[in-house]
């Protein structure tokens, strides 16, 4: 969970891997999403300065573009790009997952870090309840539409961006939507995160010998505008108080990277990583196989995602 930050991002990286080594990213293509604020966009200067093709997806064409000229500026590195997406259709979902495939053929690295905490009950374009579809869809469905590009690029990595707060999450497979329970902010973001780590450990079940591994990160409590819509940590008088008690996106950022790119991590799948290259606990429902086969089976039904060895044979 996160709170308001006027932070800017640094101009330096240092390398978060504990062996202190620089991993070797250059001309290798990651794509993040929720690039433009936060722990994204730290994310990607980080990468940016890695020497990577850094390609930044984000929903607001304005604060794209600016973030483009930023991390190219601090990272002097020209090899930034940008996508349009907005997780809250899945129509544009499908088309980024198209023009990402189009432009760059072979990805190496895909991060799902976009996310929201709705305070009050929306539903997207496609009628689901907001934050389960940005944060758990549409990062399903982007995720299975570039396993092509994933698989050209072979070794490559998924990395979703979870949250320790997933512990506290009860998924209602019969009210994913929380449409027949009083809505609570709360619940709906623990939810969702509990079905990233879940999606994590089945999708890197599915995607076994496929040269793709996919892990979550924990990032820790953040400092970011997460939770800009609930006023306990909006109010411009307690920013303060945040910005001393939780960490910052960039410090966060680094332990993003580190699942990215870290050497010691190369092909460990299915695992949650927080403060070091060690895997760390995942909620006992995450491991949960027939949970999480079920959740796969509607979050399929739900996007209309293709199944994952079709899109595996379309890379050759």
């Amino acid at each position: 969970m996160s709170a308001p930050t006027g932070r800017t991002v640094p101009t330096t990286y240092t390398d978060p891997n504990a062996s202190g080594s620089t991993p070797d990213v250059g001309g290798r293509v990651c794509v993040i999403t929720g690039a433009t604020r936060g722990i994204g966009r730290a994310t990607a200067l980080a990468l940016a300065q890695l020497g990577a093709d850094v390609v930044l997806l984000g929903r607001d064409e304005q604060r794209l573009d600016a973030t483009r000229a930023e991390v190219q500026r601090l990272a002097s590195n020209s090899r930034v790009f940008w996508v349009r997406a907005d997780f809250a259709s899945l129509a544009s979902v499908r088309g980024a997952a198209q023009e990402v495939s189009h432009r760059w053929p072979a990805i190496h690295v895909l991060i799902n870090n976009a996310g929201i905490n709705s305070a009050r009950r929306a539903v997207s374009a496609d009628g689901h309840e907001l934050t389960f579809a940005v944060n758990h869809l549409a990062p399903f469905l982007l995720t299975m539409l570039l396993l092509p590009a994933l698989a050209r690029g072979a070794p490559s990595r998924v990395v979703n961006v979870a949250s320790v707060f997933a512990f506290l999450g009860r998924l209602r497979l019969d009210d994913l939507m929380i449409a027949r329970r009083r809505y609570d902010a709360t619940r709906a973001y623990t939810q969702s995160k509990l079905a990233t780590m879940m999606f994590t450990v089945e999708l890197a079940g599915r995607l076994e010998r496929s040269g793709i591994t996919a892990n979550c990160v924990s990032p820790g409590l953040v400092a970011t505008d997460l939770l800009r819509e609930h006023w306990l940590f909006a109010a411009s008088w307690l920013r303060p108080v945040w910005r001393l008690a939780l960490m910052t996106p960039e410090r966060a950022a680094g332990r993003v990277v580190r699942t990215a790119t870290a050497k010691s991590l190369a092909g460990l799948s299915g695992q949650c990583f927080s403060t070091s290259e060690h895997p760390a606990l995942m909620p006992p429902r995450a491991r949960d196989a027939e949970a999480r086969r079920r959740l796969w089976d509607v979050s399929a039904e739900l996007t209309g995602a293709p199944d994952v060895a079709a899109m595996l044979r379309g890379a050759r």
